[in-house]
């Protein structure tokens, strides 16, 4: 597991939010009714858009500014906004797709504010032990070595939980 803090430009982060904001009533948004049964559980709805080319190439580039990815590296790249609701989470589980050996994953934190009492807090086993993280503004959580993983649910008094969702493959 990577955490890296400061990994984007907060220009980049509020360009970002004002958009789910102002598209918050479009139909550019899908929802994670249709995840796997594996992943939803009991799990209140998360809404969840594709970021456009240019969001996914600066998000490119600071995968390769930090050391991610190489930059000659070829990858297919999933990058997403999602809105996560009061009582949403995610149980445990791995991102490894069926046709391949691994699918990385990363979690970018968009909330300027997060109190932990409001849960949404990133889960991890390692070696035995969990370990969490705090969904920190401009905090970045790659899931490296796909660990199984899960979030804490969001408690009734919880804003909206703001992220950006990437997943990706290296490409032969």
């Amino acid at each position: 597991m990577k955490i890296i803090d400061d990994f984007l430009s907060s220009v980049f982060i509020d360009k970002i939010i004002n958009e789910n904001k102002e598209l918050l009533y479009s139909n550019v948004w899908r929802s994670s009714l249709g995840w796997q049964k594996e992943i939803i559980g009991s799990c209140g709805t998360v809404l969840i858009r594709d970021l456009s080319d240019e969001d996914k190439n600066l998000l490119k580039e600071a995968l390769i500014a930090h050391n991610l990815i190489l930059e000659s590296e070829k990858i297919e790249l999933v990058a997403q906004a999602y809105l996560w609701n009061k009582l949403s989470y995610i149980p445990w589980h791995s991102d490894k797709d069926d046709d391949d050996s691994i699918r990385y994953a990363a979690t970018l934190y968009l909330n300027n504010d997060w109190d932990d009492n409001w849960g949404g807090l990133f889960l991890y086993k390692m070696e035995g032990r969990i370990f969490g993280e705090s969904p920190r503004y401009n905090k970045f959580v790659f899931n490296n070595k796909n660990y199984e993983h899960s979030t804490t649910i969001l408690g009734t008094d919880a804003p909206i939980r703001q992220t950006i969702q990437l997943f990706w493959k290296k490409l032969s």
